[in-house]
């Protein structure tokens, strides 16, 4: 109001167009950016968050492009409906006439930075604040006792910031959080945040569904239990300000890399480009260790010769080499014949997400495997 008086006292017209300029910056970073009681819900008002009906993404700065906005939610969706037949586990959800379930949301904001004009304002939002805020804000304040599984992720792309906050009773470890994140880095950095977004909602209903089936079939052919204890009796901390409870909260800080020269394979000789291939990849999955590299480099050579003879007789795989001989299929037949195995590998995902978690992170290096075994079973 103090800028239209302004504009209304002014005289000249070189000095009234200039206020008239001032005026429209102030506006347009306004519209930009958002508290977290003014930042929209997708559920009741999904056209500010750029969707046609209620949903659980909200982008009103239109960082996603509109089909990865809709693919990503729908993703959301699809898995929560896996997740639904996986009985919460805690004490404040045992309840079963209101929803118990895992619930995901993402919301993705410009900049963090507050207004210029605000009142006391430091200049600054907390990334952490505002996450803790605006998930009470989506949960109408409820009250702390309240079954609680609710999952929120920021991604405030002008900062390079992601924060996500998990409800006690999702059960997800700091380290769980930690981990959705790390495993998708690479995607922040390249600015591919749909992905990115995409693969630390995969980690994390995986993850639930480990907290909280009792017995959780192991790839050793043995059950593993699951640790709710460590979630029952371990310390819950409260956030300070809101009086809302919030079980685990991690910032995550996208780094930029520093650039490095490309290392082009083809710059090697030809009579030693494949084993540098080899051997590159081996040290990618087992490490550096000197001593180790034969034994590293043999059991990813064997391993994928392995892979290579039951590909041969696989239906799925021959289909794809039929496909993409397939004419009709130009241009990019390939490309749309690898296209045809999502269903399935979505299929696959459905089955045996939680297990396939453990399977990444044990089956990361063949060579470690016997070794790891063999401490899982000392353990046990």
């Amino acid at each position: 109001m103090q800028i239209l008086a302004a504009l209304h006292s002014l005289r000249s017209p070189e000095a009234t167009a200039a206020a008239v300029l001032l005026f429209s910056v102030l506006v347009t970073k306004v519209c930009c950016q958002f508290s977290p009681q003014t930042y929209p819900d997708p559920r009741i008002d999904p056209l500010s968050c750029r969707h046609l009906l209620p949903a659980q993404v909200c982008d009103p700065s239109e960082i996603l492009k509109a089909d990865e906005r809709r693919i990503l939610n729908e993703k959301i969706v699809r898995l929560q409906q896996i997740t639904a037949n996986i009985k919460n586990s805690s004490p404040a959800c045992a309840d079963t006439t209101k929803s118990t379930n895992l619930y995901i949301m993402i919301a993705l904001v410009d900049r963090l930075n507050a207004l210029p004009f605000d009142a006391g304002s430091d200049h600054s939002v907390n990334i952490e604040k505002f996450t803790n805020q605006l998930r009470s804000k989506y949960q109408n304040y409820q009250d702390i006792s309240l079954c609680d599984p609710l999952v929120l992720i920021v991604n405030a792309h002008g900062d390079r910031q992601v924060f996500t906050v998990a409800g006690r009773d999702a059960k997800l470890s700091r380290e769980v959080l930690q981990a959705a994140f790390q495993r998708n880095v690479g995607h922040f950095r390249g600015g591919n945040y749909a992905l990115g977004l995409e693969g630390m909602v995969e980690y994390i209903v995986s993850a639930y569904g480990s907290a909280h089936i009792v017995q959780v079939p192991s790839l050793l052919g043995e059950p593993r239990k699951s640790k709710n204890e460590s979630f029952a009796n371990g310390p819950s901390s409260v956030s300070s300000g809101t009086g809302q409870f919030v079980a685990h909260g991690v910032r995550q800080q996208q780094r930029l890399a520093v650039a490095e020269p490309k290392f082009d394979i083809e710059s090697v000789p030809e009579g030693d480009r494949l084993w540098t291939r080899i051997l590159a990849k081996a040290m990618a999955r087992c490490g550096e260790e000197p001593n180790k590299l034969v034994k590293y480099v043999r059991t990813a050579v064997e391993e994928a010769m392995d892979i290579s003879l039951k590909l041969i007789s696989d239906p799925h795989y021959n289909k794809i080499e039929e496909d993409s001989q397939n004419v009709d299929n130009a241009p990019n037949a390939r490309e749309k014949a690898w296209q045809g195995l999502k269903p399935h590998l979505e299929d696959i995902y459905m089955k045996y997400g939680a297990q396939i978690q453990q399977l990444v992170t044990a089956d990361q290096c063949p060579a470690k495997r016997g070794e790891r075994t063999l401490r899982i079973l000392r353990l046990n």
